[in-house]
């Protein structure tokens, strides 16, 4: 009887384990509005320091948003590599 219950009991740890995993897995992939990034938030993104994340806050402030991450070409200093990278972190949601 008590090896019935450890086992189920193993069984439940290691299917709330599995949850937790695949949960934190999905948050850590789920990509971030670029409406609503921060320079903070922008400067993790390799080729992007201060001066260019507060260009592209100003960028996207001055448009009231961006339909589209190809926009950010239009701001100095953003090409197309380093667009790719934003885009690994960053899209353009739908507003609502």
């Amino acid at each position: 009887m008590k090896k019935l219950v450890c086992l189920r009991m193993v069984i439940a740890l290691l299917v709330v384990s599995f949850l937790n995993a695949h949960l934190v897995y999905a948050q850590a992939n789920q990509k971030l509005d670029i409406n609503k990034a921060t320079v903070s938030e922008l400067v993790t993104v390799k080729g992007i320091g201060k001066v260019k994340a507060k260009a592209i806050v100003d960028f996207i402030k001055k448009r009231n948003g961006i339909k589209d991450m190809n926009e950010l070409l239009k701001v100095k200093g953003i090409g197309p590599e380093t667009l790719g990278a934003l885009k690994q972190k960053f899209e353009v949601k739908p507003e609502g």
